[in-house]
């Protein structure tokens, strides 16, 4: 199997493969019981599973959190699950001091069926400017009742930018997709980078 990478670096003809429903899953294989141990294993009890029917969402960001090595106030969560917190959080005072180390920190909940290949993708512009674009890999996720926390860089830190020409008003657009190319979440929020807190 051949696969080209277009300039976006995604894999054109990659094929994710067909969607089996979670029932299904679980019904496979049932009288194998190092395999049923096995798939409980990857994907928890599948009879704890807890999928809400008035909810379609299969990836519900749960909170966003900030995590800083040295800010004297501490971290910043910010809550993500309603649209009336997206819209708090697209207001939310965010302020970087400059050369500050820092970790960003995704809580989520995935419901109704596996998630394959979750990433997010960061864009921050300056001035109309792209000057940043990120693409973090989450991971591949099975609905269960807990939620799921990924915290990156996984080592070490990310350093804000410093010097007189980094300070100033950022924008970021940030979104959650999965290998099949579906959005789970989208939003923007804005960010100071300051000589000080």
């Amino acid at each position: 199997l051949e696969l080209s990478m277009s300039e976006d670096g995604n894999t054109d003809n990659y094929n994710p493969g067909e969607k089996i429903d979670m029932k299904t899953l679980q019904e496979m294989d049932a009288e194998d019981e190092s395999l049923r141990k096995y798939k409980e294993a990857l994907l928890g009890k599948m009879d704890d599973l807890s999928s809400p029917s008035d909810d379609p969402r299969k990836v519900v960001i749960q909170s966003m959190v900030i995590l800083f090595e040295d800010r004297p106030a501490g971290n910043l969560e910010f809550k993500l699950s309603s649209e009336d917190e997206i819209a708090a959080f697209k207001k939310a005072s965010i302020v970087f001091k400059e050369g500050c180390h820092y970790k960003i920190q995704v809580n989520f909940r995935v419901q109704h069926e596996i998630v394959s290949g979750l990433k997010y993708l960061n864009q921050v512009y300056r001035k109309g400017i792209r000057a940043v674009k990120e693409e973090e890999m989450l991971g591949s996720f099975g609905p269960q009742r807990d939620n799921h926390s990924v915290t990156f860089p996984k080592q070490g830190w990310d350093q804000a930018p410093k010097g007189t020409l980094a300070r100033g008003t950022y924008t970021a657009k940030s979104k959650f997709l999965d290998d099949d190319k579906q959005t789970h979440m989208q939003y923007e929020y804005t960010f100071q980078i300051k000589k000080d807190w």
